[in-house]
């Protein structure tokens, strides 16, 4: 294993860490705050995991600009890291397999 494949490893799992406690938070800001709004607004926030909440934000821009940033740059950071795995993940399994033989 070389510093290469560490260094990948230990930014990716930063990269979804700091991606899911954005998500997280994003969305724990915006569905209690959709409950007061009705039913009819709730409901997509709550059955659409993010859809509904980035919804939610969008309807009730003024509020909610912190969480909807939130939101959205948790999304982008999951994106990238799925990207960085699926990029260059395979490469790095070509590097390491004459290794395990």
């Amino acid at each position: 294993m070389d510093i290469w494949f560490t260094l990948f490893v230990t930014l990716v799992a930063l990269v979804v860490a700091v991606g899911g406690a954005l998500l997280l938070v994003g969305y724990l800001g915006t569905l209690p705050a959709s409950f007061d709004h009705g039913w009819r607004v709730w409901v997509p926030t709550v059955l659409l995991p993010i859809a509904g909440p980035l919804w939610f934000v969008r309807r009730q821009s003024p509020e909610f600009n912190r969480p909807g940033l939130q939101l959205l740059l948790g999304v982008i950071l999951l994106v990238i890291a799925g990207a960085l795995l699926l990029g260059f993940g395979p490469y790095f399994v070509e590097r390491m397999m004459p290794g395990v033989k």
